[in-house]
């Protein structure tokens, strides 16, 4: 999902996945480009996402899911995200 009225979108989504033809369709892991990160929020929630380096990701942390970034674009379908917490806060926390 893009916020900020989407003006430069374009560009900035040919930018980031222009490359040297390498790796492409073999999931390499090219990361996201920054200035794109400030366009893009949670398909679910609506809410800005926070880019992890290590795994090469976008997380949402409220929501506990990641979303996998794929030659350097982002696949924000909720199907393609993984879970990154067990359980969502306050589910199963039932004390007697």
């Amino acid at each position: 999902m893009l916020r900020g009225g989407g003006r430069g979108v374009a560009a900035v989504l040919r930018r980031a996945a222009s490359g040297s033809g390498q790796g492409q369709g073999q999931g390499s892991a090219r990361p996201l480009e920054p200035s794109l990160l400030r366009f893009l929020v949670c398909p679910l929630s609506k809410r800005p996402l926070r880019y992890e380096a290590a795994t090469n990701e976008l997380i949402n942390e409220e929501l506990g899911i990641a979303y996998p970034i794929i030659d350097g674009i982002p696949n924000m379908i909720p199907e393609a995200a993984r879970t990154t917490r067990k359980k969502p806060p306050g589910e199963g926390s039932k004390q007697p």
